[in-house]
């Protein structure tokens, strides 16, 4: 167990040697070629998320340019050199958070210590964590040192964020990307941690932990330190209860009543687990891991280990999924018991979506692919015509017998009326008057690109013929429409103005387009050059 007073688990399992740091292969394999070969350089950048081995490299770098065995055993990890380093009593090894010394003159301080020879004849290793936080001019000062550092001068930056520091700077640096640890890594190193401390654990818990960590060993390390000081058992229940999270046993069931739509088990056990003290969001968010663990096993084909065993497919998965994300935000605004049922039942109205009832055509707009559809036709009462005489021969002349009679015909029914010859055909609604047309109208429809390109014409609507006149100033309004013709003449045709003769002038040119029926009317209207004068046209030309 972790005495009172003793380090940290993460600072004593630092790794002493270069092939004990874990799930860093890629980057600790060309450090340890360049030590044997010596070919380090001057400048490097370790740049990752947190806690996967950035600054511990570092100081193993530190450590190998200053052990005292032989190449092909640095750093060895027991020297005086490199315990020195470990313990950061090292005189040629300094360690800054650029966080605390960003400013300029914490850099010209710098730059005036590295000019000092190594003190036990290695190399001097400046490490600076954090190094995106240096100010863009603190970074500035550094790169002359960087560019040209004095001899025996080794500079390490380590940083979260590379993307923050200037181009300048990276130019200078070995740029090595540290990635994030798998759960099976962390796992690993967990477990011998627990072997060399004589503490047994069970193997969910250990997942458990992997899975909390988020790729990171240094949580990991300071996770299990929170539990080994319980003094209890590692178990799944304690692992539980030392995180903070609902037992995965009560998610499943949850998991289980939302997929079976069983609304009335759910909701019992949300509140339920509300009322033992977890908040919404987290409620939220693990049973949101726990139906992406049944979604990888159905895309794997494999059982997750931490996946329950639920009735539903692929796509309602997804679906919940995304209700249950999309809630994360609405819980920092609110985040009670109310707020995680109208989540949940969201989320089993998406695993189990029912046929919703039709909606009315007006609160709904039609697809755009649709065809528009025909306007309705009111009933309207038959013109009043002035009855004539029909001898009673010819009626019976007209009325078809019972052998002649359509299926279902009442001969007791009076007859519709059959049309006179030369009868006017009553006009469709549709067809009974043109739109009233006004410029106001036309720009009210317009969009808003079309519409600022004509709000500066003056436009006069006469009868049957629109003129739109840009002046000088307006010059890139006119050529903008120019480009825009095929949506104005849409337009203006759907506001009624079909029939129109269009004639618009600008200091540029002329778009013109004849009345509908003339042999000019159809097909594409082009923009032409500006006509001269009428005066100054030759004879015979319009």
């Amino acid at each position: 167990m972790v005495a009172s007073g003793m380090a940290a688990i993460y600072q004593r399992a630092r790794p002493a040697r270069f092939d004990e740091v874990v799930g860093q292969e890629h980057v600790t394999s060309l450090l340890v070629a360049a030590v044997r070969r010596q070919m380090v350089g001057h400048a490097y950048l370790f740049s990752g998320p947190r806690g996967v081995g950035k600054t511990t490299s570092a100081r193993l770098l530190a450590m190998a340019v200053n052990c005292d065995a032989a190449l092909d055993e640095r750093p060895c990890g027991t020297c005086d050199s490199c315990r020195a380093v470990r313990e950061a009593s090292h005189p040629d090894v300094i360690e800054l958070d650029a966080a605390s010394n960003n400013s300029v003159e914490d850099v010209r301080e710098l730059r005036e210590q590295v000019r000092l020879a190594p003190l036990r004849g290695g190399r001097r290793v400046w490490v600076l964590d954090e190094a995106h936080m240096l100010s863009r001019a603190a970074a500035n000062a550094l790169l002359k040192t960087l560019e040209e550092p004095p001899p025996g001068l080794l500079f390490v930056l380590a940083t979260t964020e590379p993307e923050k520091l200037p181009p300048t700077v990276l130019s200078r640096c070995q740029h090595f990307r540290f990635r994030r640890l798998t759960d099976a890594e962390i796992r690993g190193k967990l477990d011998r941690l627990l072997q060399a401390s004589g503490v047994t654990a069970d193997a969910d818990a250990l997942d458990l932990l992997a899975r909390a960590a988020d790729g990171a060993m240094r949580d990991a390390e300071s996770l299990l330190e929170r539990l080994l000081a319980s003094d209890e058992s590692l178990t799944l229940a304690t692992a539980e209860a030392a995180l903070g999270l609902p037992p995965q046993e009560r998610l499943a069931q949850l998991a289980a009543s939302l997929a079976a739509g069983d609304l009335g088990s759910l909701l019992r056990g949300a509140g339920e687990l509300y009322a033992d003290g977890f908040a919404p969001r987290t409620l939220a968010e693990q049973l949101g891991r726990t139906l992406r663990d049944v979604l990888v096993s159905l895309v794997r084909g494999r059982a997750h280990p931490a996946a329950p065993t639920i009735d539903v497919d692929e796509a309602a998965l997804v679906r919940a999924l995304r209700v249950l994300d999309d809630a994360q935000e609405r819980f920092v605004r609110r985040g009670d018991l109310y707020a995680l049922e109208v989540t949940l039942l969201r989320a089993a109205a998406a695993v189990r979506p029912t046929a919703a009832p039709p909606a009315d055509v007006t609160d709904r707009p039609a697809p755009a692919h649709a065809a528009p559809e025909a306007p309705r036709e009111t009933p309207q009462e038959a013109p009043r015509e002035t009855p004539q005489e029909t001898p009673p021969a010819a009626a019976d002349a007209t009325r078809p017998t019972a052998a002649e009679a359509p299926a279902g015909f009442d001969p007791n029914r009076p007859a519709k009326r059959a049309p006179q010859a030369g009868a006017a055909r009553r006009p469709a609604r549709s067809e009974a008057s043109p739109k009233k047309l006004s410029w106001h109208a036309l720009l009210s429809r317009a969009g808003p690109q079309l519409k600022a390109f004509l709000l500066p014409a003056e436009a006069r609507l006469e009868g049957e013929h629109l003129e739109v006149h840009y002046d000088a100033r307006h010059a890139f309004h006119f050529a903008q429409l120019q480009r825009r013709e095929r949506d104005f003449f849409e337009l203006l045709d759907d506001a009624g103005g079909a029939q129109l003769e269009v004639r618009i002038e600008g200091p540029s040119g002329r778009i013109r387009r004849p009345a509908s029926g003339t042999s000019e009317a159809s097909g594409d209207r082009a923009s032409v050059p500006l006509e001269p004068p009428r005066d100054a046209e030759a004879p015979g030309k319009a």
